[in-house]
């Protein structure tokens, strides 16, 4: 399976909600940059799993531009605070090849370290709009190949 996993655009400073946190003028650029990056490297996808919150839908829509034939589905379990083992079995489960993932800190460095190769078992810090690609051929904790971690807004040059 390949997997790409992105953390959603720059947001506005919290609120009284989390969830209902908008991207800035920045985030919606990278997400958008991202999504470009994406297509050029010809990356495709089976599925886009996305978390519920404002802040990763408007990530996806603006990856999506790069991949108009995709949709967005949204994945209640994609949520900062959820355990990263949960997310790996309905990956695992899901019988999709190819995913890209849109979520939050601190899950999306839990499931960098659950993919990816024991050598990057430590939770891998992504700051906003960054992306990671990897391959985990059988689904196993830890025997993935991280093949390359990118971020805003050097994508292309990284």
């Amino acid at each position: 399976m390949d997997i790409v996993i992105l953390r959603h655009g720059q947001a506005e400073g919290y609120t009284t909600s989390d969830a209902q946190r908008s991207l800035t003028d920045r985030g919606v650029r990278y997400s958008e940059q991202a999504g470009k990056c994406l297509a050029k490297l010809g990356l495709e996808f089976d599925g886009v799993w996305v978390s519920p919150y404002v802040r990763t839908q408007q990530t996806a829509e603006q990856v999506l531009k790069s991949y108009p034939e995709l949709a967005i589905h949204s994945q209640p379990q994609l949520t900062p605070e959820t355990n990263p083992d949960l997310v790996f079995d309905l990956i695992k489960q899901s019988g999709l090849e190819r995913l890209l993932i849109i979520s939050h800190q601190p899950l999306v460095g839990g499931l960098v370290a659950l993919l990816a190769d024991a050598s990057t078992s430590y939770r891998c810090p992504l700051s906003p709009a960054s992306m990671v690609y990897i391959s985990n051929k059988h689904m196993l904790h830890r025997c993935g190949e991280l093949n390359w971690l990118r971020h805003a807004p050097e994508f292309l040059n990284q």
